[in-house]
């Protein structure tokens, strides 16, 4: 791999990088600004009164009062692991399958640079990415919970921010792989977004028909969160799965992609 393919995918990715972090961030401090004045009405521990445990807990909304639950009710049961999905989804799209179908990848390989080189570059380039954003938001919420009276274990931080981002590399590898298997963008964005949709929706509402818990295990999202990591700290076997399956899709775009014709715009 050239380093030079690496840079350029960076370099593509700065300016939607910046927007979709500086969202991000933005959306965590909103969620923890609020936190004083929601803890001091007293109001977050009966918000979920009306809710049967089973749904609360589908919700991520147990112990909603404490630091640890308003922060995964708010941000970790669902709303940051998809847009952290979404987002790897939408970059590796841009740099593999849209840029097929717009042509510029035909141009590129028109130069002296191998295939796998350039889709391992952008693979790359997609998780470096992915991990600065996470550091950012990690961070705001390492750094700003204490300043806040938020009582959070370090552990915790630093293991619900791997879980996430590890999630949405796994879900940005399988992006990468249809991709090197020759589907076009929408196809692409379409099956990838599905899984990561109907993932969430097998950890959060298989577990409500008592027939159907245990397969829930199966989806992503149940390795990524299923042990509570923001409040339990990192378990391994989840990460590993996560970590696992992203360098298998990583592997299997990289082969895809060697082995068939590229499309011309």
């Amino acid at each position: 791999m050239r380093i030079e393919l690496f840079t350029r995918a960076l370099a593509a990715q700065r300016r939607s990088g910046l927007i979709w972090g500086g969202a991000l961030l933005l959306l965590t401090v909103s969620v923890l600004s609020v936190w004083p004045s929601l803890s001091d009405s007293g109001g977050l521990d009966t918000i979920a009164d009306g809710l049967s445990p089973e749904l609360v807990a589908a919700l991520g909304m147990e112990n909603f009062g404490s630091p640890v639950g308003y922060l995964n009710g708010n941000l970790y049961a669902m709303i940051l692991p998809l847009l952290f999905g979404a987002f790897a989804i939408m970059q590796m799209n841009a740099l593999t399958a849209a840029d097929e179908d717009a042509g510029r990848l035909e141009l590129l390989l028109a130069l002296p640079v191998g295939r796998t080189g350039v889709y391992l570059a952008r693979f790359l380039a997609v998780a470096l990415v992915l991990a600065a954003v996470g550091l950012v938001v990690g961070a705001a919420v390492g750094f700003g919970a204490p300043a806040l009276d938020m009582e959070l274990e370090a552990e915790g931080v630093v293991a619900i921010t791997l879980a996430v981002f590890l999630l949405a590399l796994f879900h940005g590898a399988l992006a990468m792989a249809l991709a090197g298997l020759g589907l076009r963008g929408p196809a692409t964005l379409g099956i990838t977004f599905g899984v990561l949709v109907l993932g969430y929706l097998s950890h959060a509402l298989l577990p409500l028909v008592e027939a159907l818990e245990d397969v829930a295990v199966a989806s992503p999202w149940q390795w990524a969160l299923g042990e509570m990591p923001l409040a339990n700290g990192i378990e391994g076997t989840g990460l590993a799965l996560l970590a696992g399956g992203a360098l298998l899709f990583a592997l299997v775009g990289l082969l895809g992609v060697r082995n068939r014709t590229i499309r011309s715009a």
